[in-house]
């Protein structure tokens, strides 16, 4: 996995990874996650657009892979084990990401 944008992506990833035989509707995932369905969605497309999630007729499931099983029960182990730092980290990064778009705002005007 190349990048991972912020905690509802794991939660979500994981939460499917759960029960990959169940096809998981984005309400449902909204719920389980704690979050928004909006944020929810967003979460959900970055997963399929790197190829860890398939999306068919509205239901959500696993692109099962051995390169992508191998990642996710690593992610797994890691984000049980460091919870608070791997958080740390996304959220750092989400905010160094914010604060150089409004830095190029400000530059631009």
């Amino acid at each position: 996995m190349k990048h991972i944008a912020s905690v509802a992506q794991i939660e979500a990833l994981l939460l499917i990874w759960s029960s990959p035989e169940e096809r998981w509707g984005l309400p449902q995932i909204a719920a389980r996650i704690y979050t928004s369905e909006s944020e929810a969605a967003k979460a959900l497309d970055g997963l399929c657009a790197e190829g860890l999630l398939v999306c068919r007729d509205g239901g959500f499931g696993l692109n099962a892979s051995a390169e992508n099983g191998e990642m996710i029960r690593r992610l797994e182990e890691i984000y049980a084990r460091y919870l608070i730092p791997v958080t740390d980290v996304i959220h750092s990064k989400a905010r160094a990401t914010h604060s150089a778009a409004g830095q190029l705002r400000l530059q631009g005007d």
